[in-house]
């Protein structure tokens, strides 16, 4: 896991080098940056990369203050998205002109998904689906599999996009969420 993890590390934008120990004595993770690159958008992407492999750091002092939260409106699914990072998880935010629901996750693929499929759900008062699996392929698409007690469903999307919005996407298709209309009947 740790050379595709560093291998996917190095792809963004604003990274100069990785360096990935997670089982050695000074386990951890070594990233430099490119000289004028943002430091907060690379480290949102980072958080965020970690986040969809799962990997976690404890820290005994408190975090730095964390960058500015990504959120992206989509106004061809009636929702925005707001996913942030946390000490440990991530607060996702569904909204809607007239509905907000948000939920505070764990920082894995799956509990992300769940909590972005559950709030959507409840923004657009529709019943729960469950996240059955959350992939990232070699390709660079992010594939979000759901249940909704009858039939499985699929959505997928390029992480390219950004993570916010290949979750965004992803959790739409899986939903069947493909026009604002069947997403947000209330909205004008």
């Amino acid at each position: 896991m740790s050379s595709g993890l560093a291998s996917r590390l190095e792809d963004i934008p604003g990274v100069a080098s990785v360096v990935v120990d997670l089982d050695g004595f000074g386990r951890g993770i070594d990233v430099r940056l490119e000289p004028g690159a943002d430091e907060a958008v690379v480290m949102e992407k980072l958080r965020a990369l970690l986040a969809a492999y799962g990997v976690k750091h404890e820290r005994e002092t408190p975090p730095p203050p964390s960058p500015p939260s990504q959120s992206r409106p989509r106004a061809d699914l009636g929702v925005e998205v707001t996913i942030s990072p946390l000490k440990s998880g991530a607060r996702i935010e569904v909204a809607t002109r007239s509905v907000k629901s948000f939920r505070v996750v764990a920082a894995t693929p799956m509990a992300i998904a769940q909590g972005l499929a559950d709030a959507w759900c409840q923004v657009v008062g529709r019943v729960p689906i469950e996240v059955v699996d959350v992939a990232v392929g070699d390709d660079g698409s992010l594939t979000v599999v759901a249940f909704n007690g009858e039939e499985e469903s699929r959505g997928r999307a390029d992480v390219s996009e950004g993570w916010v919005s290949a979750l965004t996407n992803a959790v739409a298709g899986a939903l069947g969420a493909t026009a604002r209309a069947e997403t947000d009947p209330m909205v004008s």
